[in-house]
């Protein structure tokens, strides 16, 4: 009668252990279910993050044109081929090796051209072309190496840049009413003297530059994001086509012919979308207009005469005063700078007081 008391006690722990178990293994299942999906999920979303930074890479690579920086084009390489982004690295140039300890600031290196033709000497450490000793003997014996080793003789090739000597041959559009002729006239000498200060070449006491710029771009949501240094490619841009009659590849992205007008056009919406009136800014063909009106034809004369040159020094003082004036208080509208017209006003009159009243004794009829 024992005996089948304790054997339904042990059927009952027999089946609560086995019970256990399975309850142990179903959460050992689930929870390992839970950790492969959690485990693909994020492997998904790496995935997924991996194809949007590749893809993103290779908008960067298309955008690129060949003729930025040589260092940023390096930098975008080594980040594509990072990504596994087939890119063409940019050519290499300018390498500069390091002396041989023989060589010396007197020393010079002799290149055989490729083809075997005649020997150049240069210099090792001023890179200066010397000449051609098989034609220009010479008794100088710092043209030879020293003996204690034979000269360098190096076979080599030439490569060239073509973007290094591309030229941008049409002006941008903003630029050609002050070219040739109308770099002469009171607008175009204002204009040039603008770019001028732009390049920071008037020795007087200034604000300091970068908050001027930053001053200027400040005014418009189309501009305000501008960086400073493509402000300056603008200026140097159109500096160097008034100097040379054309423009650089470096200055190529800044000097497009219809990018002044586009900016303008967009400033100009801008205003108008904040009710404001972008024709209450004039330009210097604008102030040209303006002051002449203001001031009479006689009094324009002296003036337009003290802008070209043709006054005595403080006259001509008196004339840097009002550029220095101009360059504090621009904005930049894109085609060029602009002025507030009661800022006009308020310049020349004060011109006008100083120069023909408290100099000259002179009063204006």
């Amino acid at each position: 009668m024992l005996a089948k008391t304790k054997d339904p006690q042990a059927k009952m722990a027999i089946n609560t252990d086995d019970d256990a178990i399975r309850r142990r293994r179903e959460r050992g299942r689930r929870s390992q279910a839970g950790f492969r999906k959690r485990q693909a999920e994020a492997s998904q979303r790496i995935k997924d993050q991996n194809s949007q930074l590749k893809r993103a890479i290779e908008r960067l690579v298309n955008t690129t044109r060949g003729d930025e920086n040589p260092e940023l084009l390096n930098s975008i390489a080594c980040v594509a081929e990072a990504a596994g982004v087939s890119v063409e690295r940019p050519p290499q140039s300018d390498t500069i090796l390091p002396l041989p300890r023989h060589v010396s600031d007197k020393s010079h290196v002799r290149i055989c051209p490729v083809g075997g033709e005649d020997d150049v000497t240069i210099s090792a450490v001023t890179k200066d072309f010397i000449g051609n000793p098989r034609y220009r003997p010479s008794s100088d014996p710092s043209l030879s190496a020293p003996s204690s080793a034979p000269p360098q003789r190096l076979t080599c090739g030439l490569w060239l840049d073509n973007l290094h000597y591309m030229r941008i041959s049409v002006p941008p559009d903003d630029i050609v009413p002050y070219l040739g002729p109308g770099s002469k006239t009171f607008a175009g000498i204002l204009f040039w003297s603008l770019m001028d200060h732009g390049q920071k070449k008037c020795p007087r006491q200034h604000t300091e530059h970068t908050i001027l710029i930053t001053k200027a771009l400040g005014h418009s949501k189309v501009t305000e994001d501008w960086p400073v240094r493509y402000i300056e490619a603008m200026v140097e841009a159109r500096l160097e086509y008034k100097r040379l009659g054309s423009i650089s590849a470096r200055y190529a992205s800044a000097a497009e012919p219809d990018l002044a007008v586009v900016v303008r056009d967009r400033i100009a919406a801008d205003y108008q979308a904040r009710g404001m009136d972008p024709d209450q800014w004039i330009s210097v063909t604008g102030i040209e207009r303006r002051v002449k009106r203001m001031l009479g034809d006689a009094a324009f004369a002296v003036l337009e005469a003290t802008a070209k040159g043709e006054s005595d020094s403080v006259m001509r003082y008196l004339f840097e005063t009002i550029e220095c004036k101009l360059h504090e208080t621009c904005i930049c509208f894109g085609d060029g700078p602009r002025w507030k017209v009661d800022t006009v006003d308020g310049i020349f009159l004060d011109w006008v007081h100083t120069a023909f009243w408290t100099s000259s004794g002179r009063v204006l009829e």
